[in-house]
């Protein structure tokens, strides 16, 4: 039998339907400003190509689904890495409002630690940074990157984006900004991780889709980084597989 999983974050949605243990679909798309009457549309058509399929819904905007159930993102991601990878137990998810961390097992979440405290560290900034610099975020890549020939000092979005303009100013690149950029997110990032002991980290989430982030995140964090397949759907791949049970 098919289950429904959806994850409404605060930049994308994702779907995901499963028949058992197998992907069936998934998918994403910006998130609506009116969620309520858009996701009732939505779980409509979803209800009609599977049938009697349950669902349920994650994230930030899990309310608005009108799925039959909901759950913690969290929960759900740690549901997600136990079927797409579960020999990791610790997960670094970067999303475009926070950045997790949870420590899980057999699909469990058991720890998990949250900062969204500071929008420099999190997909937000990112997405900021490329408006300054007139770019799309699919023209990111760090293939071949190593440590940036410019780095932001300050640990504020705010000010962050003010340095970004005197770069601009000083007519420095904006491949180089932008690798300045991905790597302040991931110091940020590092700060979180240093709560958790670990070797080896599962690396999920918007920003994971970068070409050569995993090993310029690996650089940063001293970690071995691993990227699943699929990684900016786990949370709803996770709530699939709740959904399922």
């Amino acid at each position: 039998m098919s289950s429904i999983g959806i994850d409404i974050g605060s930049t994308y949605t994702k779907y995901c339907v499963l028949d058992g243990s197998d992907i069936v679909m998934l998918s994403s798309e910006r998130t609506p400003v009116l969620q309520k009457d858009y996701f009732e549309k939505k779980l409509g058509e979803l209800n009609s190509l599977y049938p009697g399929a349950p669902a349920v819904s994650c994230g930030y905007g899990k309310n608005n689904a009108g799925a039959g159930k909901t759950v913690s993102e969290l929960v759900a991601l740690a549901a997600g890495a136990g079927m797409i990878a579960p020999e990791y137990d610790v997960v670094l998810d970067i999303g475009g409002q926070d950045t997790k961390i949870i420590v899980c097992g057999n699909g469990k979440l058991k720890e998990f630690f949250v900062n969204d405290k500071c929008a420099a560290g999190c997909g937000m900034f990112v997405a900021n940074s490329t408006n300054l610099l007139q770019q799309e975020f699919s023209d990111i890549t760090l293939e071949g990157s190593g440590e940036p020939s410019v780095k932001l000092s300050s640990t504020c979005a705010v000010f962050a984006q003010t340095e970004i303009t005197k770069l601009i100013a000083d007519n420095v690149k904006p491949e180089d900004i932008m690798k300045g950029v991905i790597w302040q997110v991931l110091v940020q990032s590092k700060a979180l991780l240093s709560k958790v002991r670990c070797e080896r980290i599962l690396f999920t989430g918007g920003l994971s889709q970068i070409p050569g982030i995993e090993r310029y995140a690996s650089s940063v964090f001293g970690l071995a980084v691993t990227i699943p397949d699929n990684s900016p759907y786990l949370s709803a791949i996770g709530a699939a597989i709740i959904a399922s049970n």
